[in-house]
């Protein structure tokens, strides 16, 4: 008999425990899958899917603003009902997370546990203080979560991440977004065709920093073109 309760214990429902506990519960290893509050992670909830969805939105807003310029009737395009476009986000992420859900995963083979872990030896886990659980190998797959800019006055003037970006009550009429790599120039962007006025700030020379400089020109281009105020090589407080 097996000194451990599980031949695999996988620590996050993101998109890497999710692909690793699905994979060990098809080979036949009994799997415990755990996490916090749900299953689907920072891509399901605050990142890829609901990002994708905002773009989408706003690139339809925005076609419609051009309409004159394919030879169509010109629209007068009203304010943007932003509890009707976090709908449509919602109803997205609805659609996907029947693919992430816990009886999904159950059906798999895989134990779906929701709980906060912490480690009391190198095989052990706890889950809220009371059960613990064991495995040969254990997968760390918790993900990131959004860290404030050491910039001064931030924390008192106040802020938000992704975590907040895709659930405001009403639009903003103005954004400032503090870096330019993906994500701060896809909400930019995305903000902007909306009809919020944003400025875009960025340290480096130039937006997208870790990305080739001809794209990343190509990209800033269109940005200004969609009205946002682009501020690269400066310093924020």
């Amino acid at each position: 008999m097996s000194r451990f309760t599980h031949d695999v214990i996988v620590i996050g429902g993101g998109s890497g425990g999710l692909t690793t506990a699905y994979g060990c519960a098809q080979l036949g290893m009994k799997t415990a899958l755990i996490d916090r509050e749900r299953l689907g992670g920072d891509c399901l909830h605050f990142g890829c899917v609901p990002s994708k969805a905002l773009l989408k939105a706003a690139s339809i807003r925005h076609a419609v603003t051009q309409s004159a310029e394919f030879g169509l009737p010109d629209v007068t395009v009203p304010p943007v009902d932003m509890g009707a476009v976090n709908r449509r986000i919602a109803d997205v992420i609805g659609g996907i997370q029947v693919h992430d859900s816990a009886e999904r995963y159950t059906r798999l083979g895989a134990e779906v546990i929701f709980a906060a872990a912490r480690f009391v030896s190198p095989h052990e886990v706890e889950l809220d203080g009371e059960r613990i659980v064991s495995a040969p190998k254990i997968v760390i797959a918790t993900g990131s979560s959004p860290n404030s800019a050491p910039i001064p006055g931030l924390e008192e003037a106040g802020f938000i991440t992704n975590l907040d970006a895709f659930s405001l009550p009403e639009l903003p009429g103005r954004i400032v977004t503090i870096g330019a790599g993906p994500i701060g120039v896809e909400l930019s962007q995305a903000f902007a065709r909306l009809g919020s006025s944003v400025t875009l700030l960025e340290a480096a020379p130039e937006i997208l920093p870790l990305e080739d400089p001809d794209m990343a020109a190509v990209v800033r281009a269109q940005l200004e073109r969609d009205g946002v105020a682009v501020r690269t090589g400066v310093t924020v407080t």
